[in-house]
């Protein structure tokens, strides 16, 4: 048995509240939605109506390129730090109309550092990865969606951080739809097959090689926008009181993780950011640390690895990000959710 990478469950509580619970009552300037990237989107629309230079960490997902674009801007590729912090001496290089700061798997940037190289050029915080991280910057966006942390359910969050922009993000949010009664009954048949493919047994037995097979997902597509489906809506309200046990719970197992790879020197070393979404280790042989860790029933990957290839569709060319370009072939990450097996000493 093999614990995914990705922690996509759909419990029974989750699966009894969906249809009939009670849903999350949003606070002021808090707006619930089907992805983070619905937010991004939303956000630039309101900053820059006519479009602009929009700067994107490198090393990254490839929707938040795509999101850019979506909202009729231009993605402009900013370099990493080691740390996997955004690169400030790149920054202060370009000129930029508005900037997605991505704290890559919840490691947290220095924004008022930030504020300083882009003084009050707009900041969008992506917290796809990490929720429990503050608000802040103009915007800030955080995802829900099974695989991430908390892994719900096809759901983002954004929150308004600057009043000059309320009045359009509300204008633009009175004019999305939100899920119909088919469209949430197809969401909830969704993620109970995601979830049943993710069942350790089932995932070695048969995900595994179909993930293998699969083909490489398309890096442009139009973003669709719509308001959180009232089951995920219902999911966050139950699964909230206990988020920051889980975070401490993480928390604990990467810092186990960090001890036994020290001990058995296989990286060069190991970190993680506020929430342990994931543990990040670099090392100089990635497949070996992967076969390492899938011997002792845990599932790792070199997320991202594609990054470089997926900014070049958006006009990145190489060499102007070599930080991350050399990040994506030495960084390999480990789930905290769950240790699975005791790992062999």
């Amino acid at each position: 048995m093999i614990v995914p990478r990705l922690h996509i469950d759909f419990p029974y509580k989750f699966q009894r509240v969906f249809g009939c619970g009670e849903e999350y009552t949003p606070r002021i300037n808090e707006y619930l939605l089907n992805h983070a990237r619905t937010g991004i989107v939303m956000a630039l629309r309101a900053a820059l109506p006519q479009g602009g230079r929009v700067g994107v960490v490198a090393y990254n997902c490839h929707t938040v390129a795509n999101a850019v674009e979506n909202a009729g801007c231009t993605p402009v590729f900013v370099d990493v730090t080691e740390n996997l912090n955004i690169n400030l001496e790149h920054l202060a290089q370009l000129q930029l109309d508005a900037l997605v700061l991505t704290n890559l798997f919840g490691i947290h940037n220095d924004i008022t550092a930030i504020q300083k190289v882009i003084n009050d050029t707009p900041i969008i915080v992506d917290n796809a990865h990490g929720y429990g991280l503050p608000i802040e910057g103009d915007f800030t966006v955080y995802s829900i969606n099974q695989g991430k942390f908390p892994a719900l359910g096809e759901g983002g969050i954004l929150y308004v951080n600057n009043s000059i922009y309320t009045d359009n993000i509300q204008m633009q949010y009175a004019n999305i739809k939100g899920y119909s009664p088919i469209s949430e009954l197809k969401l909830f048949v969704a993620m109970l097959a995601k979830a049943f493919m993710h069942n350790p047994w089932i995932y070695q037995a048969f995900t595994l090689r179909l993930k293998q097979k699969r083909q490489p997902v398309a890096c442009k597509e139009k973003v669709m926008l719509k308001r959180m489906a009232k089951g995920v809506s219902r999911m966050y309200k139950l699964i909230l009181p206990t988020i920051t046990d889980e975070i401490t719970k993480q928390q604990r197992n990467a810092q186990l993780l960090v001890e036994h790879l020290n001990q058995k020197q296989l990286v060069q070393r190991a970190w993680y950011g506020e929430n342990a979404f994931m543990l990040i280790t670099e090392t100089e042989n990635p497949n070996t640390l992967k076969n390492y860790f899938e011997q002792n029933g845990v599932e790792t990957a070199t997320h991202f690895a594609r990054a470089i290839e997926w900014a070049k569709e958006f006009g990145y060319h190489q060499g102007e990000c070599p930080i991350a370009e050399k990040m994506t072939k030495k960084l390999v990450m480990i789930p905290t959710y769950t240790l699975g097996r005791k790992i062999k000493d």
